[in-house]
Parts: C-alpha cells; structure tokens; sequence
C-alpha cells in the first residue's frame, strides 16, 4: 500500500478495485464473525 493516493485521474480503475477488495473484506469479516457467534451458540 502506497502512503500517497494517485491521482483520481490516471487510476480509477485501480480506485475502483481498491474499494472492491475494500467491500468483500469488511463482508468477509462480518460474515466470519457472524459463523463464530453461530458455533459459540450452537455449543452452548
């Protein structure tokens, strides 16, 4: 990951798939969480 963003102009594709990798690991997260709360209940 590079400290400085590029320019909006040259990269928006790269922008585009940033933001893409951004969304499916903030679903994967969400959605491990909600296994692991599953399997916590289930062995209750």
């Amino acid at each position: 990951m590079h400290t400085t963003a590029p320019p909006l102009k040259e990269h928006p594709v790269i922008l585009f798939f940033e933001i893409l990798l951004v969304l499916v690991a903030v679903g994967v997260l969400a959605f491990a969480g909600l296994t692991v709360k599953k399997l916590y209940q289930g062995q209750r």
